[in-house]
């Protein structure tokens, strides 16, 4: 701060006092030529601008931020950044945001509860315009998001929602998530279905849900040991199918909660000598494989990812310009399809 004028330095180019030395006017006056303001003649801005095209000057993002209040930054979270599927919504995301004028600034949560809680609060304490999540906090832990919405951040959640709650939201149908899934296992003709659960947060229990509600309906028999808890990543997939494979009489075959569990639900048959579909059929949701793979082999639940990013953003730039946080529609649904691989089979006789 100098003679109460705020001074963006670049460090790579010059600075608004740079600027207003060569030209023989304040510091002050430079900065509101540079902000476009009315209060500037339209000959001395073009004077400043050419000045400031000439020296290289650039403005700072965070300096000018301070007295705008907006930084055109969108921050986003999400619980694994390695995870193919929240790649392609963040493509989405930072499509529609990107035209918009705005940035993203991205974290990964490594689906730590506590970690995704410090990450808002930094992106909040860094000035972002608004917040797209896609939450590891439990259905029944809104709190986190109340908190959010009371003190008028904008934000959206994806691929998650908080039932009995108002708040933003873009995700795929997950009860036709559960039934797609579970359904392709009957048709099969499997009676001793499985199922690995993720975490409780949405797309977990309403997939769970589907799974025992196309059960009764077959009026197939709903067997408590064939349900196994993970944590939506491969590890607890295959520590959760080693615990299936215990049980007798064993499932013929499984529906994994997502692709990561289901890839780790395949390691462990492979690794307890079984073959898929030949002696145990897999199906998991979400298509990480994805239509890049070079031989994708699980069935799976597929939605489009990109298209829920692109609901993201339009949604949060709408909450931001023009306050419609009131949106009638406040969850978004997107509706899946089964992609049938080479994962899952009839039961063998």
């Amino acid at each position: 701060m100098k003679n109460g004028v705020g001074v963006a330095i670049n460090r790579t180019g010059a600075t608004i006092v740079d600027i207003a030395r060569k030209l023989g006017v304040s510091a002050m006056t430079v900065s509101r030529a540079l902000r476009g303001s009315q209060e500037v003649s339209d000959r001395t801005r073009r004077r400043v601008l050419r000045c400031a095209e000439e020296l290289g000057y650039k403005p700072n993002r965070w300096a000018r931020s301070l007295v705008t209040r907006q930084t055109s930054i969108i921050g986003v979270v999400v619980p694994d950044i390695s995870h193919s599927f929240f790649a392609e919504v963040t493509r989405g995301l930072e499509e529609v945001v990107s035209r918009a004028g705005y940035n993203v600034l991205l974290c990964d949560s490594w689906l730590d509860v506590e970690k995704e809680k410090a990450e808002i609060e930094m992106l909040v304490s860094s000035m972002v315009d608004g917040l797209v999540i896609a939450s590891e906090q439990s259905e029944t832990s809104p709190q986190v998001f109340r908190k959010l919405k009371d003190s008028k951040i904008p934000f959206v959640l994806i691929d998650r929602f908080f039932p009995k709650q108002s708040f933003l939201a873009v995700v795929v149908d997950d009860l036709e998530v559960g039934r797609l899934a579970t359904e392709h296992l009957v048709e099969l003709g499997h009676t001793r279905i499985a199922h690995i659960q993720g975490p409780p947060i949405s797309p977990a229990s309403l997939r769970h849900r589907a799974y025992l509600d196309a059960l009764r309906r077959h009026q197939i028999e709903v067997n408590r040991q064939w349900v196994r808890k993970g944590r939506f990543d491969i590890q607890s997939g295959r520590e959760a199918m080693f615990a299936l494979l215990g049980t007798k009489p064993r499932p013929t075959a499984v529906f994994a909660g997502n692709d990561p569990m289901g890839i780790g639900a395949l390691y462990a048959c492979r690794e307890a000598g079984l073959r898929v579909p030949a002696d145990i059929s897999v199906v998991a949701a979400g298509n990480i494989e994805g239509a890049h793979h070079p031989n994708p082999f699980l069935t799976t639940i597929d939605w489009p990812r990109e298209e829920l990013g692109r609901a993201a953003g339009s949604l949060l730039l709408a909450s931001i310009q023009e306050g419609s946080d009131q949106a009638t529609d406040r969850v978004k649904k997107f509706a899946p399809r089964l992609l049938v691989r080479q994962s899952t089979a009839p039961p063998s006789a």
